[in-house]
């Protein structure tokens, strides 16, 4: 499920932000804090050994309020994942609708009809991933997505419906935020017990995607077609909503 075998996460000397992923460039970062990542480590270890969503919880309020800044800082991190989700978005429902749009990005729903999810998957990613440093996590959340919502038979625009693009909009803002913690995990993963991580993963998984259900949803209903520009708005003010509610999460 996620990246946890082979993840070391950032060091305290990396930036809060890169330049790639900022969502607010030019807007100055507050200077780093000495071992910023340690109460979340510790923390998350301590939900290892637990199993427990209280200290999950716990881990989490520590993930946002240190080691990524706080609720000011920490979703600016995620500025290229906006951009491509508001291009997913825009041409999936390019796709559900004429597939005008989504022609323009070398995206033809004709040729997509009938193919393999892996191969739709593959051809989005390949028009729609940047060639930055968050290329992996943003085309590894986009096939979770597409497979998570679709399932894995052959593609068919017709189960494209605006609720499917909204259900993948927010399936593939839960797995960039998911992949984002669990390499910054880092080495606590070796604290799980034996067979234990694929659990711990997937609690952490369902806790984000029940918080961007609440958050991004009602944002989103009962429109259709929406504008790039209001989605990307739109994903930037869940994470602005999920810091702010890690962050009241009590040591």
């Amino acid at each position: 499920m996620g990246t946890s075998a082979s993840s070391k996460g950032s060091g305290t000397d990396q930036s809060l932000v890169p330049p790639w992923a900022d969502d607010s460039p030019g807007e100055p970062l507050p200077d780093l804090e000495p071992k910023r990542f340690r109460a979340f480590r510790r923390a998350f270890g301590t939900y290892l050994k637990s199993g427990k969503q209280a200290d999950l919880d716990k881990a989490l309020g520590h993930y946002a309020r240190s080691a990524t800044g706080g609720r000011g800082v920490g979703p600016r991190r995620f500025g290229a994942v906006y951009t491509s989700g508001s291009d997913l978005y825009s041409v999936l429902s390019s796709i559900a609708g004429d597939g005008g749009l989504a022609d323009t990005r070398g995206i033809t729903k004709d040729q997509l009809a009938g193919q393999p999810i892996d191969v739709v998957c593959q051809r989005l990613t390949d028009a729609l991933v940047p060639p930055n440093g968050d290329a992996d996590k943003i085309r590894g959340a986009m096939n979770e997505a597409m497979i998570e919502v679709l399932g894995t038979a052959d593609f068919d625009p017709d189960r494209l419906d605006e609720d499917a693009v909204q259900r993948i909009l927010g399936e593939y803002l839960s797995q960039a935020v998911f992949q984002e913690i669990v390499e910054e995990v880092g080495g606590t993963w070796s604290q799980a017990a034996a067979n234990a991580t694929p659990g711990a993963e997937s609690r952490l998984l369902e806790t984000i995607r029940a918080i961007i259900e609440v958050t991004l949803g009602p944002q989103l209903d009962g429109r259709t077609n929406v504008p790039r520009a209001e989605i990307h708005s739109f994903m930037r003010k869940t994470l602005d909503d999920v810091w702010a509610i890690w962050e009241a999460h009590g040591d």
